[in-house]
Parts: C-alpha cells; sequence; structure tokens
C-alpha cells in the first residue's frame, strides 16, 4: 500500500507541473513528450520483458496500455488546460467513488448503502465547487472538469482488467512494455488532435516536463502497478482520495490559485466524501465484533 500512497503523492503536483509545462508546449505535445521520456527511461527493462510476454496476452496489454496512458492522460492534461489545478486534481477525488460504482454496475461487486450516501456527497460537493468557480475568477471550467471525470470513469473501467494481466504477466512486464508501446500509440492522436506546434523554449516548462514523464510517468506507474500486486481494486481506489489533499494545496502554493468560499466548501465535501467511503466498512465491521 505504501507504493500506491506515494504515487498518489506524485500524481497529486502532476496538474501543477502540467501548468508549467503548457508554458512550453501544446497540452496534446505534453501528453505525447511526456510519454516519450518515460518510453526511453523504461527501455533497457522494456527490452527484457519483451520476451516474457505470453502471445495471448499482447492483444490486452495493448488495449489496456492505450486506454491506461493514451486516453486517460489526453483527457486529464487537454482538461487542465481548461480549468484549475485544482478543480481538476479534486474531480480526480471522485474516483474512489467511481471505482465502487464501476465495480457494482459492470463486474458484481456490489455497492453499499454508505457508498450511495458517500457519492451523492461527492457529486454535490463537485457541484459546489463548478458553481463557485465563477467567484474564483472564473478558473474553473465545465468543460475541463467534464473531460478530467472522463479520463477517470476510463481508469475506474480498465482497473480491474490490469490488474489481472498485472497478475498474469508481472508488473516488472507491464509496466516497461506498456509505457513503451503507448507512447508509440500516442503519435497519430497528437498530430490530429494538437492545435499548436511552436515550442516555447524556457526552463521551467523543460523542467516540467521532464518532470511528467520521469517522475508522474514512469516512477510513479512503477510504483502504483508495483502496489497492485497486493492491494485490491477496491482500496486502491480509496487510496486515490489522497491524491486531492496533494493537488489542491501545491495548486495553491505554487501557482496562487484563488479558492472561493463556496469552492473550497465544494473540495472539502469531495475529500471528506471519500475518504469516509474508506473508512465506514472499517467503523462498521468493529462495530458488529464489539
Amino acid at each position: 500500500m505504501g507504493y500506491q500512497i506515494l504515487a498518489m503523492m506524485i500524481w497529486g503536483s502532476s496538474f501543477v507541473a502540467a501548468k508549467y509545462a503548457y508554458i512550453m508546449l501544446d497540452a496534446v505535445w505534453v501528453v505525447q513528450i511526456r510519454l516519450l521520456v518515460a518510453a526511453l527511461l523504461v527501455l533497457p527493462a522494456c527490452r527484457r520483458a519483451l520476451g516474457r510476454i505470453p502471445k495471448d496476452k499482447w492483444k490486452p496489454l495493448l488495449w489496456l496500455s492505450f486506454f491506461n496512458y493514451v486516453v486517460v492522460l489526453m483527457l486529464q492534461l487537454v482538461g487542465v488546460q481548461y480549468t484549475s489545478a485544482a478543480s481538476a486534481v479534486t474531480i480526480v477525488g471522485l474516483e474512489p467513488i467511481l471505482m465502487v460504482m464501476v465495480g457494482h454496475f459492470f463486474f458484481h461487486d456490489k455497492a453499499k448503502w454508505y457508498h450511495w450516501l458517500c457519492g451523492a456527497a461527492a457529486f454535490f460537493g463537485v457541484l459546489l465547487l463548478i458553481l463557485g468557480g465563477g467567484e474564483a475568477g472564473g478558473e474553473i471550467d465545465l468543460f475541463g472538469c467534464l473531460l478530467v471525470f472522463l479520463a477517470g470513469l476510463v481508469f475506474c473501467l480498465i482497473m480491474r482488467p490490469t490488474q489481472k494481466l498485472i497478475a498474469d504477466i508481472g508488473a516488472a512486464t507491464y509496466t516497461p512494455v506498456s509505457l513503451a508501446v503507448s507512447a508509440l500509440m500516442c503519435l497519430p492522436f497528437s498530430f490530429m488532435l494538437a492545435q499548436d506546434f511552436s515550442i516555447n523554449w524556457n526552463l521551467e516548462g523543460a523542467l516540467a516536463i521532464l518532470y511528467l514523464g520521469a517522475g508522474c510517468s514512469w516512477f510513479a506507474y512503477w510504483l502504483w502497478n508495483r502496489g497492485m500486486g497486493s492491494v485490491s481494486a477496491n482500496l486502491s481506489g480509496l487510496l486515490i482520495s489522497l491524491e486531492p489533499v496533494f493537488g489542491v494545496l501545491l495548486a495553491v502554493v505554487l501557482l496562487g490559485e484563488r479558492l472561493s468560499l463556496v469552492a473550497g466548501s465544494g473540495i472539502a465535501v469531495v475529500i471528506a466524501a471519500t475518504l469516509a467511503a474508506g473508512m465506514l466498512p472499517k467503523w462498521l465491521d468493529k462495530g458488529k465484533a464489539v
């Protein structure tokens, strides 16, 4: 579990780093170069891992790599181009609730009454966040939040298949190969979707992209996939509730983003709801034991 908590801390800073990267590059190309940096770092491990993948695992590996990295990162990083980093990372905080709902509707993993209650509270918090965005200088945008939400939904839908594939071939095989192939699969979408091909070179932007590639893509995904072997999908989802805590603090401190009272209340409700969804099962089980 410690591996995934550290991954959450790194991912919590990714939207802040993205804001610096956008000074230099279009959001779509930030995703592409981020994946290329990560692919270069894992290339030696990737060459060793290729021979360990059974033929029948290649098709799911390619599909999961495409959705895990290309689709999720494109939706997230294009979304945060339109909205604030604090609001984007708060929307990511919905993923623990989404994980349970996805399990309920698609994987026969029935949600409990408190999941529905916490889910309703979390979505109410998002509504407050968006309504309060206008009071914070218009930094919070509905379209940007929607893209980040869709990224979270895709991530939750593929969590269980990814976990199963990692159990079959191992995290040491899946992580480098999936990062390498995703960088190649992303290229045609980068050319199709990019709105600006110019590069405005600056030190902050370059360091931000290197951090996104080496830290948020390679190292954080290695930590996350390493932890998936011993942590259930639902618990992995609940650990994501830590990400908004780090992300919002960094957005306020490093980017100077302003939060209105309404938007700040919405963020607090989302974080409290996701934490409650994770803690209530333990409290209820203790109550039954007594």
